[in-house]
């Protein structure tokens, strides 16, 4: 018998206690993508609400959200078409953010911009330039609920 396999405590940690199951957000009833694309209407209202409450009760903080969502304001005041390299660097940026502060709210908000990120247009500036600016109101309606539910700094 080995000792991994022993009743003698030691590395038996992982298995006396159960592992924390990861809460994740089910974004496959919302039309991210359209709302990015097209426009955004009360469903996407709705979805900041549900969106906006869940990260919040995940743990990620305000000044998480606005770390990204400064830098996409910046974007925006530079011009989208002459800052599309920041822009496109910013998913990079979360990731690396999300490895460093793993929690529920952070790992979901970084599936959400996945989603919003992957639906402007990098190739045509006219629709990017549109689409950039809905995914910007949209990740604003959830920063306003996120602190609306008590988001902590």
């Amino acid at each position: 018998m080995s000792y991994e396999n022993s009743n003698r405590g030691g590395n038996n940690f992982r298995n006396n206690y159960p592992q924390r199951q990861p809460n994740r957000f089910d974004f496959s009833e919302y039309k991210i993508k359209e709302w990015i694309q097209k426009e955004i209407d009360i469903d996407t209202v709705s979805f900041a609400d549900k969106f906006g409450k869940s990260i919040q009760e995940g743990r990620m903080t305000t000044s998480q959200i606005r770390n990204i969502f400064g830098e996409m304001r910046r974007i925006q005041m530079n011009g989208y078409v002459s800052q599309k390299t920041s822009f496109l660097l910013l998913k990079p940026k979360l990731a690396y953010a999300v490895k460093r502060n793993e929690n529920d709210g952070l790992r979901n908000f970084y599936e959400y911009f996945k989603i919003a990120y992957s639906s402007v247009d990098t190739k045509n500036d006219t629709n990017g330039t549109k689409q950039f600016k809905n995914m910007i109101e949209l990740t604003e309606a959830i920063l306003a609920y996120h602190k609306f539910y008590g988001g902590k700094e």
